[in-house]
């Protein structure tokens, strides 16, 4: 499920924290509380609670409501913990309520995006998908923001295409459709030719 890499990053990123902390010439690290084991621990903590096939995995149980499988992607996140040799409080946030929690939080952001994503390419706006995911709240800005840009490229689009100073409705449908449709092109992956 977890690669080495991830582990080999995980420990970049410790080491580069201590060398850091080094350099500055900082007696103790700032977060002098946590020794090194328990600093590496956390970390894998993150990876794995944040591990893109345990995210969507948690999310297809989510949106399905299955709850036999959010406890199976908990235990393995569980598992995957125990396998790392984490801390013991790391893995008993994991398999806690809370780690529970945070899974399924985490899962309705991915939701959220997902959901984004379809909405964007459809032309369609987000504020029903604020209600259902508010647990994206923080990404709502940069969403509106996003559909904006959208909607002034496709009244750009319908602009050009009119023969008057106003698009009309003809011109922002057919403005539309080009839009979708370049979005399509650019989106598409190339063929593999050998």
């Amino acid at each position: 499920m977890f690669s080495k890499k991830i582990l080999v990053i995980i420990g970049l990123i410790v080491l580069a924290a201590a060398a850091f902390w080094q350099f500055n010439g900082a007696d103790e690290p700032a977060m002098s509380d946590y020794d090194e084991t328990e600093l590496a621990s956390m970390a894998f903590r993150q990876q794995i609670l944040h591990a893109s096939d345990l995210v969507a995995g948690m999310a297809r149980a989510v949106k399905n409501n299955d709850e036999p499988a959010i406890e199976q992607w908990q235990q393995k996140a569980v598992e995957v913990a125990k396998a790392a040799e984490l801390t013991d409080s790391d893995i008993t946030f994991i398999s806690s309520q809370k780690g529970r929690e945070y899974l399924i939080f985490h899962a309705k952001r991915a939701l959220f995006n997902t959901a984004f994503e379809q909405h964007y390419y459809e032309l369609k706006g987000i504020d029903g998908l604020k209600t259902k995911y508010p647990e994206a709240h923080d990404l709502f800005a940069e969403a509106d923001r996003l559909i904006a840009a959208r909607d002034a490229i496709i009244m750009d689009i319908a602009s050009e295409l009119s023969e008057t100073a106003t698009p009309d409705e003809a011109n922002v449908m057919q403005a539309k459709a080009l839009w979708q449709e370049r979005f399509r092109q650019s989106t598409r992956v190339p063929d593999n030719e050998n």
